[in-house]
C-alpha cells in the first residue's frame, strides 16, 4: 500500500516529463541604427592683415598669418589659392571689341529724285571697334564704311532740265557748262553709336559724317582762239554730308550678327573740281539730303 502511494506520483512526473518533445528556439537580435546627418556650415574667414607662406627645403611648408599684431604659423601639407572668383572674371572680362561688316543696301538722293533716277544699290566693307561704359551692356563705339554705289544712271542736261543745268565760273573764272551727272559714286562714312545689348539684340543710335564723290562732265574752252565752249570736261563732284543713324544688330553666333541699318544726312553743296586742273574748281550751293537703308553682317574678332 506504501509502495503503490509512491509509485503514483513518480509515474506521473515521468511521463509528463518525457511525453514534451524537446524544440530549437529562435532568438532574434535587432540592432538599433541611428543616422545622423551631417551638416557643413561654411563660415567666412575673419579678416587676416598679412600671410606669408614660406617654403625650405627638408622642411614642410608653413603659412604664417598676421591679425591684430598676433602670428600663427600654420604646417602646408597642401596649398590651395582662393581668390574672390567674381574679381577673377571681371580682370578678364573683354571690355574692347573690334570687328568688321558687310553691307548691302540702297539710297534714296533727293537731287537724282528729281530728275527720276532709280534708287541706287549699295555694296560695301567697314571696321568698327566698341568700349564698354559704365556696364557690359552699355558701349560706345566708332568705325569707318567704303561703299559703292551703283546705277547705270547718268543725267544728260541737254534732255532734261534740272537744279544743275546753267553757266558755272571757276574761281579764275573761266565759264563751265554742265552736261551730266552720274548717280553711282564712290562713300566713305564714319559712323560713331551708342549701343545697348538686350540679351541678343543690341539697337544703337548715333551720327555720322561722310564724303560721297560724283562723276560729271561740262562743257570748256580748250584755250584755241577764238575761244568757246568747245571741248567736254570731266569733274568730281563732292558732297559732304552730317547725319543721324539708327540700327538693331542680333547676335546669331557670339562672332556673327545680322543688323539692319537706317541713315539720313545732309549736304549743304556740291564741290566740281577738275580731274586734270585743279584750279579749275568751282562750289554750288545744292542742298539735298539722303536716306539709306542696309541689312549688315557683323564679324566680331
Amino acid at each position: 500500500m506504501f509502495q503503490n502511494k509512491i509509485l503514483i506520483p513518480f509515474l506521473f512526473i515521468y511521463t509528463f516529463a518525457f511525453s514534451q518533445e524537446k524544440k530549437v528556439d529562435t532568438i532574434y537580435v535587432y540592432e538599433e541604427v541611428i543616422v545622423y546627418d551631417t551638416v557643413f556650415i561654411e563660415k567666412p574667414l575673419i579678416k587676416i592683415d598679412k600671410a606669408v607662406f614660406t617654403s625650405e627645403n627638408n622642411k614642410k611648408d608653413k603659412l604664417e598669418l598676421s591679425q591684430n599684431g598676433k602670428k600663427t604659423q600654420i604646417p602646408v601639407d597642401t596649398l590651395v589659392l582662393i581668390t574672390d572668383k567674381k574679381r577673377i572674371d571681371k580682370d578678364k572680362k573683354q571690355s574692347w571689341f573690334f570687328g568688321g561688316k558687310l553691307h548691302l543696301g540702297l539710297a534714296s538722293n533727293s537731287l537724282f529724285k528729281k530728275v527720276d533716277a532709280p534708287n541706287p544699290v549699295g555694296l560695301g566693307l567697314g571696321i568698327w571697334t566698341r568700349k564698354e561704359l559704365f556696364s557690359s551692356d552699355f558701349s560706345v563705339g566708332i568705325g569707318i564704311d567704303a561703299l559703292y554705289w551703283t546705277s547705270p544712271f547718268s543725267f544728260n542736261a541737254s534732255k532734261k532740265s534740272s537744279e544743275l543745268n546753267g553757266y558755272y565760273f571757276t574761281k579764275n573764272n573761266e565759264p563751265k557748262l554742265f552736261q551730266s551727272i552720274e548717280s553711282k559714286h564712290f562713300q566713305l562714312q564714319i559712323p560713331i553709336q551708342f549701343y545697348y545689348r538686350i540679351n541678343k539684340f543690341m539697337p544703337s543710335i548715333g551720327g555720322f559724317v561722310s564724303t560721297s564723290s560724283y562723276k560729271s562732265q561740262f562743257l570748256g574752252s580748250s584755250g584755241r582762239l577764238p575761244r568757246t565752249l568747245d571741248e567736254t570736261q570731266t569733274f568730281r563732284a563732292e558732297a559732304f554730308q552730317i547725319g543721324y543713324l539708327a540700327e538693331v544688330q542680333y547676335a546669331i553666333s557670339k562672332q556673327f550678327s545680322v543688323a539692319v541699318h537706317f541713315s539720313s544726312g545732309k549736304a549743304n553743296n556740291l564741290l566740281f573740281t577738275n580731274n586734270q586742273d585743279k584750279d579749275q574748281s568751282f562750289k554750288t550751293k545744292n542742298e539735298f539730303s539722303e536716306k539709306r537703308f542696309m541689312v549688315q553682317l557683323v564679324y566680331s574678332l
